[in-house]
């Protein structure tokens, strides 16, 4: 037999003993006491009722159990509670007449919360029920005080190891959904163009037709928080001032409540989080608290995430500014060597023009014909050739790493600037290592930064002079090293300081960007670049380069 009472909101009690006098006395002391109360008289029934009202999304909280039952005892319904994950957690009063230690101290190992003795005073019965309520209740504020740091601490892990917006603001929500329980959310931003509030995310699926949707500063109660920078809670909204259902109302449910907090970064409101319909009772100052507390962390977020993206597409922007100034100074370089290429170019179309001409003399012989012929041939290969080198060290670079050889850079850098080496009288003397291993590089970059060297070199002799270069691999094998060694008149150890700085020249008409850029790219490269000088004594540049960089920038 039970009696069930209609569900409240009072603590609720579940009385189960054989003896029906004494299942009404408990349930009046209860009653009276403001509990709801439901009885059973065995231990089977029990079980049942346990269940089922767990079932039915509100369980008991107290269950007064006799021990001495016919059917099933009360140790073996404790001991059938505690084995089921669903009603482990009822709090279980023994009420027995047993007096012995041995089976009050058997109650409580087994997982009783406390037992009291038949017959008791119905105010110990009370203060007995109510402390266990007290511990309930405890608990239960610990477990959501758990709940709530779990969620922000999920919330600061994504803040702090993400950059994706989109994965911070999708923990915000479910940790919002964790804690206050609410029918529905959205999170509101600022278009720092338009000055348009967006929905961004929202909470329900229900809600998902507003998302990306725009409307403007003051209107509903989510713009009157962002016009105001001021948190926001009502639990009426009926006759509300700033409740406007378009912004703050939602599909399939009846707004009700509404808790709305800003984000605010450096006093400046971003946007907004908004929440709807408490399913716990009204929206207290300690949910303003806790939502404002992960408002912080959500604008936080958003201001790094909108940081990144500005970062991204300024050091976009810086790449495609190094680019062109890279291939501004590629021109420059030509246009230092534009005399001499032109003839270098000029001799073998020369030299070929005047076989081909001596060829159609009718009187020649055969073989001076074939030799005449096998000499334009030659020519022909050696303009392919320049042609090639130019191409390849014009055209702008892609950028892409491949395995590089040095010797064969050093060799085109060389071949380019060979008449003017020519033309200024200066005496190469290259020694250059076999059996260098590739390096992953940029060929076409490389071998301006080695063409640039010995443009300054040149430059530095205008009377002549000469010019080593060698490269060898270090002794560790990790480095190969090239090596520049000129004649000139060196450079001050204040030169030396600035030789690198962009727009430093210490030529009259010289941009100061030749040797930025190349450091640049030797950096880009993880090599570097050092130079050695004193007055009189010559200038050094060496460029050190990684066989296996840690990390290849582009």
């Amino acid at each position: 037999m039970e009696k069930v009472n209609e569900r409240t909101d009072r603590p609720r009690a579940l009385v189960a003993d054989d003896d029906p006098a004494m299942v009404e006395l408990v349930r009046e002391i209860l009653e009276f006491g403001g509990w709801e109360v439901l009885t059973v008289t065995s231990g089977q029934g029990a079980l049942e009722v346990l269940r089922r009202e767990h079932a039915a999304g509100h369980p008991v909280d107290v269950l007064l159990l006799d021990i001495m039952m016919p059917d099933v005892d009360g140790y073996q319904v404790m001991s059938r509670i505690k084995g089921d994950p669903l009603l482990a957690n009822t709090s279980i009063l023994l009420t027995t007449a047993l007096t012995s230690v041995s089976d009050k101290t058997m109650g409580l190992g087994m997982g009783a919360d406390d037992y009291i003795t038949k017959p008791f005073d119905p105010r110990e019965l009370l203060a007995r029920v109510e402390v266990i309520m007290r511990i309930r209740r405890t608990e239960k504020a610990l477990r959501q005080r758990n709940r709530e740091l779990a969620a922000l601490n999920e919330i600061g892990r994504a803040v702090t190891s993400s950059l994706d917006l989109d994965e911070v603001l999708v923990a915000t929500m479910q940790g919002i959904r964790e804690i206050l329980h609410v029918e529905a959310g959205s999170l509101v931003l600022v278009d720092e163009e338009t000055d348009e509030l967006v929905f961004h995310k929202t909470l329900s699926p229900e809600q998902g037709w507003i998302t990306g949707r725009t409307f403007r500063q003051g209107e509903g109660i989510v713009g009157h928080v962002i016009a105001t920078g001021q948190p926001y809670r009502v639990n009426d909204v009926a006759d509300d001032p700033h409740f406007f259902p378009r912004v703050d109302g939602g599909a399939g449910f009846t707004v009700r409540s509404v808790l709305c907090v800003p984000l605010i970064v450096r006093d400046r409101v971003i946007g907004a989080i908004e929440v709807i319909n408490k399913t716990e009772g009204p929206f207290t100052e300690a949910d303003m608290d806790l939502l404002q507390t992960m408002a912080a962390s959500v604008a936080v977020a958003v201001e790094n995430a909108r940081l990144y993206a500005e970062l991204a597409d300024f050091a976009s922007e810086l790449e495609r500014s190094q680019a062109q100034l890279i291939q501004a100074e590629k021109m420059a370089a030509i246009g230092r060597l534009a005399a001499s290429l032109a003839h270098e170019v000029n001799n073998p179309l020369q030299a070929i023009h005047n076989s081909l001409h001596l060829c159609t003399n009718p009187a020649l012989p055969e073989e001076r014909r074939q030799e005449y012929l096998a000499m334009a041939q030659k020519e022909v290969r050696r303009l392919i050739e320049i042609v090639r080198r130019m191409l390849d060290f014009y055209r702008p670079s892609a950028g892409e790493r491949v395995p590089v050889d040095v010797n064969r850079v050093v060799e085109d850098a060389l071949a380019i600037a060979g008449k003017r080496l020519q033309q200024g009288e200066i005496r190469l003397h290259t020694r250059l290592a076999t059996g260098l291993p590739p390096i992953p590089g940029v060929p076409d970059q490389l071998t301006q930064v080695f063409l640039n060297i010995v443009i300054n070199a040149i430059e530095a002799m205008p009377e002549g002079g000469d010019l080593h270069v060698g490269t060898l691999l270090s002794e560790d094998g990790e480095w190969v090293l090239t090596a520049f060694r000129d004649t000139g008149p060196g450079l001050t150890a204040e030169q030396i300081a600035h030789i690198f700085e962009p727009f430093y020249t210490t030529k009259p008409e010289g941009t100061g960007l030749g040797l930025a850029i190349s450091y640049g790219i030797i950096e880009q490269h993880g090599g570097t670049i050092e130079v050695s000088s004193q007055p009189g004594q010559g200038t050094t540049f060496i460029v050190r380069l990684p066989v296996h960089p840690p990390m290849v920038r582009t």
